[in-house]
């Protein structure tokens, strides 16, 4: 078996939907239910940052064995992580347009960012000291760079993404890669969500379908007109924020589940068969046709509603942002690289091995700090809400008046 053949990347897959359809992994589970969740979503989610996961993993093979952190030139892995990261972004302008259109335009703005900060920032700031305590842990607990230059260095990772200058910290030079390097897209998701304060008035304007198709067709022209990978980025935005006015606006496939299947399978085939970069306007095309149909009810033959493809989308987050440390935890550990080394076979058991470590730690950090902060954002949005409720006056203002002439009578 190679390297790069396909067949192990579905085998790792499978081996992680048997371990999180046992019962212990309940606690992941949300409490309730939540009407407002788009389920097809919810199960792609954990499939996407484990393929982010594996994307890194195989890169990672090329420096354990020869010193250079690139990637093959594979057609399905070269092109995996891109794919899975422009869904990211798909999927985060889908939900937030959706809930902007659900509103007129006109959301809880507090609410929004307060629930972005307690969704985004807890975990953010846990992965970022976790690197931290490794980083001088490896270094041996001594100060090997300037003061002020760490400090320096260190704010620019603890700023929630926002700063993406991802400097090494105590002159660690791995530093980056502790994490893989995952958390420069964050700076993109918090521009996002800055935009939407503008981007709302299309909504107010009922120009929202206009706006989507325009923006699209203007990333488009920017994907054929640059060079950097970085302008697909607007147009990912763009197919999430037109898959939300479409299915808005009640136009979705009146296909079955099947076939929509079916079609989305077919989109990403074509585009895996051809493409070795997701930076392109047919790549994005393909892939906005996907999640377009995974949003109109494309199960992928119910992959996508099964409980453990759940319970991973719940998690993924954790799974994305901490896919880093068993990856490098592991192999600096000698015997197991050796080992891992030995043969592909070895390699993609030592990946499924370091994939259970992840989701496993993913799993608790989900548990002990993701739901806890997103319910304190929750409530602290609905304390807003009480505080901003006005209090009605106890007496109307006619029997105000009356009061006044009485008086007004008992001072003549």
């Amino acid at each position: 078996m190679g390297l790069y053949n396909i067949a192990p990347y579905f085998v790792v897959m499978a081996a992680l939907c048997c371990l999180f359809a046992l019962p212990i992994f309940r606690f992941v589970d949300t409490v309730g239910g939540d009407s407002g969740r788009v389920v097809t979503i919810d199960g792609l989610r954990g499939f996407l940052a484990l393929s982010v996961m594996i994307y890194h993993g195989l890169i990672s093979y090329n420096y354990q064995a020869n010193g250079q952190w690139i990637a093959s030139d594979s057609l399905f892995y070269r092109p995996l992580g891109g794919v899975a990261v422009m869904l990211f972004f798909m999927i985060t302008a889908y939900l937030f347009w959706t809930r902007l259109l659900k509103r007129d335009g006109r959301p809880d703005w507090k609410g929004l960012y307060i629930g972005r900060l307690f969704r985004i920032g807890p975990l953010y700031v846990f992965s970022i000291l976790a690197m931290t305590l490794i980083v001088f842990w490896r270094t041996g607990f001594e100060l090997r760079e300037p003061l002020d230059s760490m400090v320096s260095n260190l704010g620019r990772w603890f700023a929630l993404g926002l700063n993406d200058d991802m400097k090494p910290i105590n002159g660690f030079p791995w530093t980056i890669f502790i994490l893989m390097g995952v958390t420069w897209s964050i700076k993109y998701e918090w521009w996002f969500y800055f935009s939407l304060i503008i981007t709302a008035i299309f909504i107010q304007l009922r120009m929202h379908l206009t706006f989507a198709v325009v923006g699209l067709a203007a990333s488009f022209a920017l994907i054929l007109t640059t060079q950097s990978d970085l302008w697909c980025l607007p147009a990912a935005f763009f197919c999430g924020i037109l898959t939300a006015s479409l299915l808005h606006e009640g136009i979705k496939p009146r296909l079955s589940a099947n076939w929509m299947s079916i079609m989305a399978l077919t989109a990403l085939a074509i585009m895996f068969s051809f493409a070795k970069t997701h930076a392109g306007v047919i790549q994005i095309a393909l892939i906005g046709i996907a999640f377009y149909l995974i949003c109109s009810g494309a199960d992928l033959f119910g992959l996508l509603l099964l409980r453990p493809a759940q319970r991973m989308g719940h998690i993924s987050y954790g799974i994305y942002l901490l896919q880093g440390i068993p990856l490098t935890l592991l192999f600096w550990h000698a015997p197991f690289k050796a080992w891992a080394l030995f043969s592909p076979t070895h390699y993609w058991t030592a990946l499924l091995i370091c994939a259970a470590v992840l989701c496993v730690a993913a799993s608790i950090t989900f548990a002990a700090i993701e739901r806890p902060f997103i319910e304190l954002g929750k409530s602290l949005t609905r304390i807003g809400k009480r505080d901003a409720v006005k209090i009605e006056p106890t007496q109307s203002p006619q029997s105000v008046g009356s009061m006044m002439n009485k008086n007004q009578k008992y001072k003549r």
